[in-house]
């Protein structure tokens, strides 16, 4: 597509969610709630939400059809505002003018080191939990801006006047992990994005307490 063509698509695709989501609440006729809802959700934390959410959606809303979209929380803001998405997930949203913050819950961040053969461990394994400042010379891998993970490991390490070493950029979960895996470097993450990894013996997961690094998920709609 060339530029023009990739806004009309969008703006299309825009139009079409509203004339689809009307057309069905017209035919509903106001007898039962009907229609149709678009579920935002970034790629870790929505792995666990999703599924438990959708099928209590189903149960309180079964004439209602749901379409559940991936993707990273500044995507998700944009869709939001499109009205290409409903409802988002998203990790520490923006205070927007017109958008509705429900705070969910806060999720613990930690470095994830390789657990493999040949492969020295950063820390010693009794390690609890590691300091920002432990963690400078570390070859990282983080996602690019305007990723929350990054502007939120950003914010914290020029708050503490610390400089990071990110070597690599990916904005995927699972691929950033896999590099992890191979040794190509260390990543921080929220413990819920890796807890059946390291729970299978393939990763290692340090606790960021000093200054403790949390990330926030919330729950936004558009007033």
């Amino acid at each position: 597509l060339t530029s023009a063509g990739s806004l009309l698509f969008e703006g299309a695709e825009s139009i079409h969610h509203v004339v689809k989501r009307t057309t069905e609440r017209i035919r509903a006729g106001g007898e039962s709630v009907a229609g149709h809802v678009t579920f935002g959700v970034p790629p870790a934390a929505g792995l666990l939400i999703a599924p438990a959410a959708v099928e209590s959606f189903r149960k309180e809303w079964p004439h209602v059809t749901l379409h559940v979209r991936e993707g990273i929380s500044s995507s998700l803001q944009e869709w939001l505002l499109d009205r290409r998405i409903d409802v988002g997930v998203m990790h520490h949203p923006p205070p927007v003018e017109g958008f509705e913050i429900r705070p969910v819950l806060s999720e613990q961040m930690v470095l994830i080191a390789p657990r493999k053969r040949g492969i020295d461990p950063p820390f010693p394994t009794t390690t609890r939990s590691v300091r920002l400042r432990d963690i400078v010379d570390l070859p990282l891998i983080m996602p690019g801006a305007p990723h929350s993970n990054r502007r939120l490991l950003d914010q914290a390490a020029a708050q503490h006047g610390v400089s990071l070493r990110v070597t690599l950029e990916a904005d995927s979960v699972v691929l950033t992990k896999a590099m992890v895996k191979r040794g190509l470097g260390y990543t921080v993450l929220t413990m819920a994005a890796v807890q059946d990894d390291v729970a299978r013996g393939e990763l290692y997961a340090y606790p960021i307490m000093r200054p403790p690094l949390t990330n926030s998920l919330s729950i936004v709609v558009l007033r």
